[in-house]
C-alpha cells in the first residue's frame, strides 16, 4: 500500500510539471499567432500563460520561460494597439528584467547572448525615456543597471557610467554622481578636464567645499589650460573674496580666450576690489568693445564715474576759493556726465527682469536731480513708482 501511495504522488507531480510546461508552450504558440496575424487576444493569452509559468517553481528557473516572457512583453511594448499605450514603459521594463534573468540563470543557454544584448538595449532606452520625462531617479536606476550588467561581463559600458553620473546630478544624488565621475577619472576616461569640472560641481552641491577645491586643483594640475576649470577656479576665489589670488588666473584665462567679454567683466570687478581703477575701467571698456550690449560693463562704468563725480563734488564743496570751487564742480559734472551716458546706455539694454534694474533706475534718478534734468527725473520716477 505504501508503495502505491508513493507511486501515485509521483504521477501527480509529473502531471503538475507537464501542466506548467504546457503553459510555456501555450504562451509560445500564442505569441506565434500574434506575430502572424497581429491578433491582440493571442498576445494577451501569451502574457497570461507565461506569467503563470514564471511564478511556478517548476518553470520559474528555466531560461526558456524568461526568454519567451521577454519576447512577449517586448511585443506588447512595440505594439501600437491603444489598449497597451498606458503601459508601454512598464512592458519594456518587464521585457528587460526577463531578458536579464535569462542570462543570469544560464549564460550558456542558446539565447543567453541575445537576451543579454536585448536587456542592455531595453535598460538604455528606459533610461533615456525616463530622463526625457524628467524622472531622473528612475533614469539613474536604469543607466546603473547597464553599468551593473556590463561590469559583470567584464566590459563596463563607459557611456552608461557617464549617463549615470550626469543623471545623478539632475536627480540631486550627488553621492552617486561623485561615485561615477571618480570611476571615469580612475579609468583615464577624462582627456580634457571636463570630468574634474563636473566632479567639482558635485562636491560643491553636496556642500563639501574642501574636497571640491582639492578636486579643482587636481584637475588644473593635469589640465592647466582647461578654460572651464579655470573659470570654476575663478568663481570659487571670487566667492571666497580672494581677489588677489584670482588675478593671475584671470590673466591666464584671458590669454586662453581673449574674445570672452565675461572675463574682462570679471577682471574689472577684481581690479575694482583691489583699488586699481584705471585697470578696472580699461577692462570694462574692453568688455564693451567685444560685446557692445554688455550692459553690466556700462553699469559698472556708470557707477564708477558717478562715485568719482560725488567725490569731486564733496571736495569742491569744501573749497573757500570761488574759482577753485567752480573748477571743482566743473570736473565733478564731467564725471557725472560720463556716469549718465553709461547708465542710460545700460538702461536701454538691461533685461526687464534683471534684479539689478531697480538699482540702475535709482542711480539715474539721483543723477537727474543733480544735473537738473527735470523731465527725465519725472519720467524715471513714474517708472520706479508706477
Amino acid at each position: 500500500m505504501r508503495k502505491s501511495i508513493i507511486f501515485l504522488l509521483a504521477i501527480l507531480t509529473g502531471i503538475q510539471v507537464f501542466a506548467q510546461n504546457t503553459n510555456v508552450v501555450t504562451a509560445y504558440m500564442s505569441l506565434g499567432y500574434y506575430q502572424k496575424d497581429k491578433d491582440i487576444p493571442s498576445l494577451n493569452k501569451a502574457r497570461e500563460y507565461i506569467d503563470m509559468a514564471s511564478v511556478h517553481e517548476n518553470t520559474s528557473q528555466k531560461p526558456k520561460t524568461w526568454y519567451y516572457r521577454g519576447n512577449i512583453y517586448l511585443s506588447m511594448h512595440e505594439s501600437k494597439d491603444p489598449s497597451f499605450a498606458a503601459q508601454k514603459n512598464e512592458f519594456l521594463k518587464q521585457a528587460a528584467e526577463s531578458y536579464e534573468k535569462v542570462y543570469n540563470l544560464d549564460p550558456k543557454y542558446e539565447f543567453a547572448k541575445e537576451s543579454y544584448e536585448k536587456a542592455l538595449i531595453a535598460y538604455r532606452n528606459l533610461g533615456i525615456i525616463s530622463f526625457n520625462e524628467k524622472n531622473y531617479p528612475a533614469a539613474l536606476a536604469f543607466f546603473e543597471k547597464v553599468v551593473e550588467m556590463t561590469e559583470k561581463s567584464g566590459n563596463v559600458d563607459k557611456d552608461a557610467v557617464q549617463n549615470s553620473a550626469a543623471t545623478a546630478m539632475y536627480a540631486g544624488n550627488f553621492d552617486k554622481a561623485i561615485l561615477h565621475y571618480n570611476r571615469m577619472i580612475a579609468t583615464n576616461a577624462d582627456t580634457t578636464g571636463m570630468l574634474y569640472g563636473q566632479l567639482y560641481k558635485a562636491h560643491i552641491a553636496k556642500g563639501d567645499s574642501a574636497t571640491a577645491l582639492s578636486t579643482l586643483q587636481a584637475g588644473r594640475a593635469k589640465f592647466p589650460n582647461n578654460q572651464s576649470l579655470l573659470t570654476e577656479n575663478l568663481n570659487y576665489l571670487f566667492k571666497k573674496k580672494q581677489n588677489a589670488e584670482a588675478e593671475s588666473l584671470l590673466k591666464l584665462a584671458i590669454q586662453n580666450d581673449p574674445t570672452n567679454h565675461t572675463l574682462y567683466l570679471a577682471a574689472g570687478s577684481t581690479y575694482e576690489s583691489l583699488g586699481r581703477m584705471d585697470e578696472a575701467v580699461a577692462s570694462y571698456k574692453k568688455a564693451i568693445e567685444l560685446k557692445p550690449d554688455a550692459w553690466q560693463a556700462y553699469f559698472n562704468l556708470g557707477a564708477y564715474y558717478n562715485n568719482e563725480g560725488k567725490k569731486l563734488q564733496d571736495i569742491a564743496n569744501n573749497e573757500k576759493d570761488n574759482k577753485k570751487y567752480d573748477l571743482g564742480i566743473k570736473k565733478a559734472d564731467e564725471q557725472l556726465q560720463l556716469a549718465l551716458a553709461n547708465l542710460e546706455k545700460a538702461k536701454d539694454i538691461i533685461p526687464a527682469d534683471s534684479p539689478d534694474r531697480m538699482d540702475l533706475l535709482k542711480a539715474l534718478k539721483q543723477l537727474y536731480v543733480r544735473l537738473n534734468m527735470t523731465d527725465k527725473f519725472e519720467a524715471i520716477k513714474k517708472e520706479i513708482e508706477p
